[in-house]
């Protein structure tokens, strides 16, 4: 079907050859108002999802320098805990210096060397030194062929000793 554009599509109406809101001021005007309208609501649109934006990158970057802060916080709390524990390995290594312990046991608790005959010898039974190399058998599991030849001279070297 051919269109005609001088007839209004599926009427039998002729098309007008005038603009009515040209013609007609108030029309004109009424027009014009609705489309400034329109481009008002879309520059309103445009600035509120700009200032939500930026409100979302404020928001984050706030959020970061707080997990910093806490970050910062939580690291000098690692460091002087880490400086208290030194100290105290340190406290502990000076206390179970054998020299340490035997000035201690000699000045606090005025303890001394015992004489020749208050000194005891006991003798241990075979089983603890089976019990031993029970443990050194199971290490010899993990470990390669010159490993274990190795481990056994040596076990027996200090067994005869």
């Amino acid at each position: 079907m051919i269109e005609n554009k001088q007839y209004v599509h599926g009427t039998a109406a002729r098309k007008l050859e005038y603009d009515v809101y040209k013609e007609n001021k108030v029309l004109k005007t009424k027009k014009k108002r609705r489309n400034n309208n329109k481009v008002k609501v879309k520059y309103v649109l445009v600035l509120l999802f700009i200032s939500s934006l930026a409100g979302f990158v404020t928001y984050r970057y706030a959020k970061i320098t707080e997990l910093n802060y806490t970050i910062n916080q939580q690291i000098a709390e690692y460091n002087e805990i880490r400086e208290e524990n030194k100290n105290i390995e340190l406290d502990i290594k000076n206390s179970i210096d054998l020299n340490n312990i035997r000035e201690v046991a000699k000045t606090k608790l005025a303890m001394q060397e015992p004489d020749g005959h208050q000194i005891t010898y006991i003798s241990l039974p075979r089983d603890n030194s089976t019990m031993v190399l029970e443990d050194e058998n199971q290490n010899e599991e993990n470990s390669g062929m010159l490993d274990i030849l190795m481990g056994k001279i040596k076990s027996v070297s200090s067994f005869i000793h």
